[in-house]
Parts: structure tokens; sequence; C-alpha cells
């Protein structure tokens, strides 16, 4: 999750839990990261870190930087340097065992990039996956384009021009670091959290309580 001033992530492992009941191991993570029995297995929290570094903090450190695709690969490197003590980052595991989930304005304007949306559409973005080359071409696409262009981008709007390039700093340098080459893109936050959580308190959801 790319913030404003901070970059929260988490590594779910969920290997051992059978894949129909991974939707709910997940759920009860609402309780926190230490489960009581259940006769669902529970998904366990590996790591997870704030990085203190989002879209503005990021952007703040390198505005003295003019040139535009300097600025882009020093944050992008500065923040990888952030990342060395998040136990996914000395760790090799299988890409066809390993996903990032991204949810924020970047990923989703991102996606929105990459399907070229002349209207954001949360229908479309929302689930859609995106492999490491296509968020390349995106975000190089943005350079491309230098400041003015990208204020101009209706898919990326004038609101959001000035903290894109930090927010795809951060993205290609997690993409980068990883073991694998496919984002999936969540166009829910917190308070879609909050009311399942509420929900499934209340019972109300076709899986229960947990």
């Amino acid at each position: 999750d790319i913030g404003g001033g901070s970059t929260e992530l988490v590594w779910i492992d969920i290997s051992k839990v059978p894949r129909a009941d991974r939707a709910r191991s997940i759920m009860r993570l609402q309780g926190g990261f230490y489960q009581a029995k259940s006769d669902v297995p529970a998904a366990r929290v590996v790591d997870w870190i704030s990085v203190p570094l989002g879209v503005a903090t990021l952007r703040d450190q390198f505005s003295d930087v003019e040139d535009d695709a300097a600025r882009f690969a020093l944050m992008s490197w500065f923040f990888e340097e952030n990342l060395t003590d998040f136990t996914p980052y000395q760790t090799i595991q299988s890409q066809k065992r390993f996903q990032i989930v991204g949810t924020s304005g970047t990923v989703t304007t991102v996606a929105a990039s990459h399907l070229n949306l002349k209207r954001y559409d949360r229908t479309k973005v929302d689930g859609l996956s995106m492999s490491s080359a296509q968020i390349d071409k995106v975000i190089h696409s943005y350079i491309a384009m230098g400041p003015g262009g990208r204020r101009a981008d209706p898919r990326i709007g004038q609101d959001r021009a000035a903290l894109i390039m930090s927010g795809a700093a951060i993205l290609q340098a997690l993409m980068r670091c990883w073991p694998t080459d496919r984002l999936s893109v969540a166009d829910r936050g917190l308070r879609e959290g909050l009311l399942y959580a509420q929900m499934s308190a209340d019972g109300v959801l076709e899986e229960g309580v947990f």
C-alpha cells in the first residue's frame, strides 16, 4: 500500500491453507497476526514493514534534482535501499507461488494507463493483473511525457501528476526486488476492510463469523 508519507508491506504465507479456505483464512487476520485455533488453517504473517517513504515524502527527498529521468532513477534506488530489512527481499521464492497485491492511487493510475482508459472505471481496474513488462512500459511512457505531458494526460490528472513519478519509482523498485513478475491491482482500501470486518462479526457474510 503506497501512501503519501509511507509505504506498508505485509508478506502473508497461505501455502499451507487449502485453496478453498484461503479467503476465510485471510479474513481472519482482522483479529490480529496471532490467530486462535480454528478448523480453518490460519494465514501466517511472515513479516511486515512500514517504510517511511511515500509519494510525497519521496518526491520531497529529491526535489532539488532538475532532470526528470534522473530524479526518477534516484527515487527508485533510494526506496530500494530502505527495503533490505524486509524478509522477502532476502528470500528467493518460486515466481509461480508468489504474488503482489497492490493498493494505492499509484497502482490504480498505472493500471488505468495500461488499459488506456479515458475515464476511470473501477470495475475494469480492480482485480487486473499486470506483468512487470507492462508496468515498465507505462512508467517509461510517463518519463517520455515529461511533467507537462503528465499534467495533461487525463489518465493521470493534474492532481496526481505531481506525485505519480515518486509512486512509480516505489512500484518499480518493488517489482524489481520481489521474486514475481506480476502485480494484482486491488481498488479497495481501509473502508472496505472495516465494512467486511463488521459484516463478518455480525454473521451476515455467506461464510459466517470467523
